[in-house]
């Protein structure tokens, strides 16, 4: 085959890639949620849309963005007629398959590079974590959000130093980060796989699905009405936005919100910019006393490692480990389908569980699951205001960080709707995530890169 023929075929490829992403989602690619934390979904949906209707905002996806955009929407603007438009069910995405680690800061956060402007950025996310914290406390459902701190351990000792001098910077600033060493580290983990750690008195944890529920009767408290069941198929972008539901109704909107994350390519929009990327999460059977008393994990609080492709860790309060990550994977054109091997994958969690646990071997796995993370090429989050007619706002891009900066970024959309400056932009410019070429380019640069994570992280996978 000669170099013409192959650059042909290659760019006919890429413009059929094009046209895929841009004719809308199928119902194919909503996966059922086959979380632990989604056992705890409502008994009863929401009912599916069942005629054409007008709305002054439209709001794309029922997971975290969705729901706290409509909260904060509703708050700000009483008289707007809003309306969620959940694929599924509400907590279906990535919301509900979460690892459960609410996280103050962000991946952009830079102390070296600007100082005093990431500190007021990490009070603004501290103080986010401590509304929302509020707001579910109002609403009367227990999600199990505690917010006593969280942990990032170190596993090379080559990294202390700069761990070190990263907690003196940030101690300078005013943020209250503690360096433990590795017998502390070993005394409130209960592990000596580390050595030494960075706490955080500031994040926690939370059940992913409560948390999903209590906002969701905030937001129907505030007149938010959900549509479950009901896809948003297409979009006509216009001063008044035509929407595509589940092939049957037309809904007509001022103004849309597009909360939809991973998920957001297969809409037409953010292609290259933000591309799905599967992780997986298992939960262990019910620890025992005896295995309580064994593991020692004194503090309680959650963690993550110093890997590429971290581990992260959560002790629940029905005594439960839910651990995730050690493996991440792209699926060609953003495929929102799993192609992986599931068991392979709770084998490797397994093997580190027991590393870190060596009294653990022989527990079991309860469920083993898989999720969508809406990941950037520079690990820029992406929210603000586009189009035409400035009527199609977006959250999304989190890059591990979803809990918290999800429900900070419905603040921020509220406000953007209002004509409002918001603090996150005194720090953050209102700029669109790092382009990535499109397929089969976007498939081999992310795969490419993903491989050399793990090839770096191999050493750490041996008990």
């Amino acid at each position: 085959m000669n170099p013409t023929t192959l650059c042909q075929r290659a760019l006919t490829m890429c413009i059929s890639c094009f046209f895929l992403a841009a004719c809308g989602p199928k119902m194919s690619d909503f996966e059922p949620n086959t979380s632990y934390w989604f056992k705890e979904k409502p008994a009863e949906e929401s009912a599916p849309l069942a005629q054409d209707m007008k709305v002054d905002i439209a709001i794309i996806g029922g997971g975290y963005s969705g729901l706290s955009s409509a909260w904060h929407l509703a708050k700000a603007n009483p008289s707007l007629k809003i309306a969620i438009f959940e694929a599924k069910q509400v907590g279906s995405g990535a919301s509900g398959r979460n690892g459960g680690m609410v996280l103050p800061g962000s991946e952009v956060m830079d102390l070296y590079e600007e100082g005093e402007a990431s500190k007021r950025h990490y009070d603004l996310t501290v103080a986010s974590m401590r509304k929302l914290q509020a707001l579910v406390a109002s609403t009367g459902v227990e999600a199990d959000l505690k917010l006593d701190g969280y942990v990032e351990a170190i596993l090379d000792e080559e990294d202390i130093a700069e761990y070190r001098d990263y907690v003196k910077t940030a101690n300078r600033l005013g943020i209250p980060l503690q360096y433990w060493n590795a017998d502390t580290t070993e005394e409130k983990l209960g592990t000596d796989r580390y050595v030494g750690a960075v706490y955080d008195p500031n994040g926690g944890q939370v059940h992913a699905m409560k948390l999903v529920n209590a906002l969701r009767k905030a937001v129907e408290q505030a007149g938010v009405t959900i549509y479950e069941q009901s896809p948003v198929l297409g979009i006509k972008e216009g001063k008044q936005i035509e929407l595509n539901v589940a092939d049957k109704y037309k809904v007509t909107a001022d103004s849309i919100v597009l909360a939809t994350n991973g998920y957001t390519s297969k809409l037409g929009y953010f292609s290259g910019r933000v591309f799905p990327v599967h992780a997986q999460s298992a939960v262990t059977e019910p620890l025992t006393r005896d295995q309580l008393n064994a593991i020692q994990w004194q503090s309680k609080v959650p963690y993550y490692d110093t890997r590429n492709i971290l581990f992260h860790l959560v002790l629940t309060p029905d005594n439960r480990i839910v651990i995730g990550g050690g493996n991440a994977e792209y699926v060609f054109n953003d495929g929102l389908n799993y192609k992986g091997d599931l068991n392979r994958v709770s084998e490797m969690m397994m093997t580190e569980l027991v590393t870190l646990y060596p009294a653990l071997k022989g527990i079991k796995f309860e469920q083993v699951w898989d999720g969508v993370l809406g990941m950037t090429g520079d690990s820029t989050e992406a929210v603000g205001v586009m189009g035409d007619h400035k009527n199609i706002y977006y959250a999304l891009g989190y890059n591990g960080h979803g809990i918290n900066l999800s429900f900070l970024f419905g603040d921020i959309v509220a406000s953007l709707y209002q004509g409002k400056d918001h603090p996150w932009f005194n720090h953050a410019e209102q700029t669109l995530p790092m382009w990535l070429p499109p397929e089969p380019f976007k498939s081999i640069g992310v795969k490419s890169t993903l491989m050399f994570y793990h090839w770096q992280d191999r050493g750490y996978l041996e008990p």
